[in-house]
């Protein structure tokens, strides 16, 4: 008699522990797992902002979607992100925003020389009715952007001194994979030559290309001032990193969990920026100090009138640039 109580104990330990595992099976299966990759450092404004998002995202959804994140191009570098994020087979990654004139040429216009007067007009710009629009255009392309991260404000980085934009001219300059990069290298005289970020380090250490455009968080995070000692300030561009989400994840959401991605995709972003003004702010200090790096100013107003030409290259983007300048 007292074997069969054991017996029967034991089996009723084993279904109780069963029951939990089938629950905890349950509750597994009704998380959704949503992955998002970039191709920065963990110590990076970017990251950082992608974990205020996928915390934020969790909290909205009381555990629903839980946001995995992949740094250091662990699943590729932005082109590749970019194009299987289109393609429905990641969630969300981050890119600068010259990745997105593959799916919408338009896009471009973001990253025009001088377009903004400073930080708090390209904020007033992302999101206003014509930042939205101009980013809205990638979406039949498959890639939905739900938010703009601060990428940073950037200068010619070089291997040699360059004083002046006439200095510019005929040296090997790398640019980001940007068609309206490569046109502004061109329109200063540089022989240009796109390149992905992975790869700059090692092209400078080799003499391969003189310069770059660069901001310095990523300078400083990537480590090219050990190969480039020489900042040419001119402030010409500040660039963004969109938050890109697949269309098709996009879809397969409910409107409530739709409306909670919005809200904190806008939330991480102002504070990313927030965090990523310090974090340039403090870097570009320390590049100028512990990081041996010497500083030459740039004239806004002469950069503006020797970028006039890029400007006109794309002048069906006129009304536009128009709107972008209009906003107070």
């Amino acid at each position: 008699m007292k074997q069969r109580q054991v017996y029967v104990g034991g089996i009723l330990v084993v279904l109780m522990f069963l029951c939990i595992i089938g629950m905890q099976g349950i509750a597994m299966a009704d998380t959704m797992v949503l992955r998002l990759a970039h191709e920065m450092p963990t110590n990076h404004p970017y990251h950082l902002g992608a974990e205020m998002f996928a915390k934020l995202v969790n909290e909205g959804t009381k555990g629903a979607i839980k946001i995995v994140i992949y740094p250091n191009a662990e699943l590729g570098k932005q082109k590749a992100l970019a194009q299987a994020v289109s393609m429905g087979r990641l969630d969300f990654c981050l890119g600068w925003n010259g990745i997105l004139e593959a799916y919408a040429p338009i896009t471009g216009i973001f990253a025009l020389p001088y377009i903004y007067r400073d930080w708090d007009h390209t904020w007033k710009v992302i999101n206003s009715d014509i930042g939205r629009k101009i980013f809205s255009f990638t979406e039949k392309k498959g890639i939905k952007v739900v938010g703009a991260f601060y990428n940073g404000t950037y200068s010619f980085v070089s291997r040699k001194p360059i004083r002046s934009f006439s200095d510019i001219r005929g040296i090997k300059l790398r640019v980001q994979p940007s068609q309206v990069f490569v046109q502004m290298g061109k329109v200063l005289g540089a022989v240009v030559t796109p390149l992905a970020f992975s790869e700059v380090y090692t092209a400078l250490q080799l003499g391969t290309i003189d310069a770059e455009i660069q901001g310095p968080i990523n300078v400083r995070k990537s480590k090219h001032y050990e190969v480039a000692k020489y900042v040419f300030e001119t402030k010409m561009c500040n660039l963004l990193e969109p938050l890109m989400m697949s269309v098709r994840t996009f879809k397969r959401l409910s409107p409530e969990y739709r409306k909670v991605i919005f809200q904190a995709a806008k939330k991480a972003t102002a504070w990313q920026w927030e965090v990523a003004k310090k974090t340039e702010k403090r870097d570009r200090e320390w590049l100028a100090t512990k990081g041996g790096m010497k500083y030459y100013p740039a004239s806004r107003a002469e950069g503006r009138k020797v970028m006039q030409p890029l400007y006109e290259k794309y002048k069906e983007w006129k009304s536009y640039i128009q709107a972008i300048e209009a906003i107070k």
